[in-house]
């Protein structure tokens, strides 16, 4: 229950890219259902800001992705940082909820929980799958981690980390699904016509790594499904410009359409899913939809997660990792070659139930991921503020 105050909460959250601008949107509008007064204030995006909350920085300063861009802007994120802990102990907020970011916000969890400021932790820093070390920052730096995955609440079970599973939010927004032949009919797409939706990533040096293959995929996979309609979701203007260049480079002849902000409904409309490892994968798995998942790191990372040996999980997509065993098959590092994709992609295609079969494991861990997450994010901070959660 909420704590009665005779002044309205402070809440502070630091959401560092577009993922966690919408979890944050998500938990400030079931926080204000809690404490409509409240005060929302720190580093967020848009959504974020439409709710009512004040971004005293612009959330794309800490949108830094890769080892060489981040090393680049550091000077400037330190900086950051520390004026933002400054300003965050001189505030004495009623909780800090970091989103995400694991790099920015860890440190400044730490040093406010040891100042004596609640935090919560919103999103599981990946340790099960590498560098597990990283655990030990966790300790003795939050009231709480929530987490949006089952089996990081098992992960941390034997931990002196504060855990609690909350569902998935986009598992929650998708719990109706999508019809296949309504979303068609607003993308002018036949019933019957074949459909692939190829997703390469959204970051620049995926998308320089990926598109080729992945339009050469289709294109090998196109000789063999007369018809076929290519559809490319991408989130903004930018990658959309890079995929549109690389695909006008190729010289491929397809039947192509490239649109912005339309991932969930060129999934729903397609009947097979190309997508680089990451959360595209769990979108893809939330509207039901074959998929076969790639990553190519580029060949710095790639030689430094072999030579020390880094991944410690065994699966990169998030299908597999929440089933615990290979529902979707995955091509990693050198295996990402456009005839091993398309080869896979016609199996999928001309063995009904290979398709069928995955499909049936999506809905069962769908059911796993709906709990209503933003509903349970904001019970957990509640309880943390009212010192119900120590």
């Amino acid at each position: 229950m909420p704590s009665l105050h005779n002044k309205p909460l402070k809440i502070m959250m630091v959401a560092g890219e577009h993922s966690g601008d919408i979890l944050g949107a998500g938990l400030i509008k079931a926080l204000k259902k809690l404490y409509p007064e409240a005060v929302f204030s720190g580093i967020g995006g848009q959504r974020m800001i439409q709710e009512g909350f004040q971004s005293e920085y612009p959330m794309s300063k800490l949108s830094v992705f890769g080892l060489f861009e981040v090393i680049k802007h550091l000077p400037e994120l330190l900086g950051i940082r520390k004026r933002l802990k400054s300003s965050i102990l001189d505030a004495k907020p009623d909780v800090f909820i970091g989103i995400d970011a694991p790099d920015f916000n860890l440190k400044l969890e730490r040093d406010l929980y040891q100042s004596g400021i609640k935090t919560v932790h919103y999103v599981s820093p990946t340790v099960w799958a590498w560098r597990p070390k990283r655990i030990k920052h966790l300790i003795g730096s939050l009231n709480a981690l929530l987490c949006i995955f089952p089996f990081e609440e098992d992960y941390f079970e034997n931990t002196l980390v504060p855990a609690y599973f909350i569902g998935h939010p986009l598992a929650d927004n998708y719990k109706d699904g999508m019809d296949m032949l309504t979303v068609r009919e607003e993308l002018s797409i036949a019933s019957e016509t074949p459909v692939l939706t190829i997703m390469p990533g959204s970051r620049v040096g995926e998308l320089n790594r990926h598109s080729l293959i992945f339009l050469e995929a289709a294109k090998l996979y196109s000789e063999n499904t007369p018809n076929l309609k290519v559809l490319v979701p991408m989130p903004d203007e930018a990658a959309s410009d890079i995929f549109r260049n690389i695909y006008e480079q190729s010289g491929f002849k397809l039947d192509l359409e490239i649109k912005e902000m339309a991932s969930n409904t060129m999934i729903a409309a397609s009947n097979m899913v190309l997508v680089a490892s990451g959360t595209a994968t769990l979108e893809v798995m939330l509207l039901k939809k074959p998929m076969v998942v790639a990553y190519k790191p580029s060949s710095l990372t790639s030689w430094v997660f072999k030579t020390f040996d880094l991944l410690k999980a065994p699966f990169v997509s998030m299908p597999n990792l929440i089933a615990g065993k290979e529902l979707v098959k995955e091509f990693l590092h050198e295996q990402v070659t456009a005839q091993s994709l398309s080869d896979e992609l016609i199996r999928i295609h001309e063995d009904v139930d290979i398709a069928q079969s995955m499909v049936n494991e999506f809905s069962k861990m769908n059911m796993k991921l709906m709990r209503g997450a933003d509903k349970q994010a904001a019970k957990v901070v509640s309880s943390v503020i009212n010192g119900e959660i120590s």
